[in-house]
């Protein structure tokens, strides 16, 4: 996050001519809005450093606040509002909302028993009454795109990409591009994978396109149990060269799911999923 902040003073940007009468250096009316949400941001900032102040990551995040303050005070001198927005919606926005979230996990309340007193002697057992749990329940999967409130989010999110999309516009910054490599189906090659079972340890299993139903079925409870995904269809198995540190890392046969009617490579060895787009070919 530091090494970004340094890396956006050098940004370019030219100064217009309407001036706000009694801000610093006459900041241009069009850059007002963006002026009072950096501060907001700023303030945030401050206030997430308050909440870490006696955690280990408490001088990094005074770095952060101090850093993003110079660029704010750098570019609003040159009335460069939009350069700033841009910056806080690429890196500030993601990096207070990391935190937050790391900082409220922290801070969950955590389960509560309620242990009733033995009962007297006098008087028959009582039933324990259920544990009171406290905090919030974590939903894993996709929402109903019907409900109101996934509509309401899905509205806010695309009103932030069309403001953001016009700040790098503005700004001549590209935007990347994101591309699905294509695979093709393996339709022979079997691959070994192994199942824990707690009556027999680890059991070595092989699973391929031409396996049987049952096999399939098999392997599919075993990546939802290991990746805790539900919904998952085997699909079958392809070359693929993985995402690794190291540049001289061969292809490999690697499995293929679908998951909401998306394909996904899997990497067994670091539980990781890849999107694809697939076609079948015969080898």
């Amino acid at each position: 996050m530091i090494q970004l902040l340094r890396s956006l003073f050098g940004l370019n940007g030219a100064a217009g001519n309407r001036k706000v009468v009694g801000s610093p250096d006459g900041m241009e009316v069009k850059d007002v809005p963006y002026m009072q949400e950096s501060n907001q941001r700023l303030v945030a900032l401050q206030e997430l450093y308050n909440r870490f102040r006696n955690t280990a990551h408490a001088p990094k995040l005074q770095a952060v606040y101090e850093k993003t303050k110079r660029i704010h005070t750098y570019l609003a001198a040159r009335s460069r509002g939009h350069e700033l927005e841009l910056f806080h919606v690429q890196h500030t926005d993601h990096f207070l909302s990391a935190f937050t979230a790391i900082m409220d996990a922290h801070q969950e309340p955590q389960v509560q028993v309620s242990v009733p007193p033995p009962p007297r002697p006098s008087q028959p057992p009582q039933p324990t009454p259920k544990p009171d749990v406290m905090g919030r329940t974590l939903v894993i999967g996709p929402f109903r795109s019907d409900r109101k409130e996934v509509k309401t989010a899905r509205t806010l999110n695309r009103q932030t990409s069309h403001r953001a999309y016009m700040d790098t516009t503005e700004a001549n910054v590209e935007v990347p591009r994101l591309g699905l490599p294509e695979i093709s189906i393996n339709t022979y090659s079997q691959i070994v994978y192994l199942r824990e079972d707690v009556s027999d340890g680890l059991t070595t299993n092989e699973i391929g396109f031409t396996s049987t139903p049952e096999e399939k079925a098999t392997f599919e409870a075993y990546v939802s149990a290991r990746f805790g995904l539900k919904d998952v269809t085997y699909v079958g198995n392809a070359m693929v060269y993985i995402p690794t540190h190291n540049s001289n890392q061969p292809a490999e046969i690697v499995p293929v799911i679908h998951w909401h009617g998306a394909p996904y490579v899997l990497s067994l060895e670091d539980n990781r999923l890849y999107p694809v787009s697939t076609y079948r070919k015969r080898w």
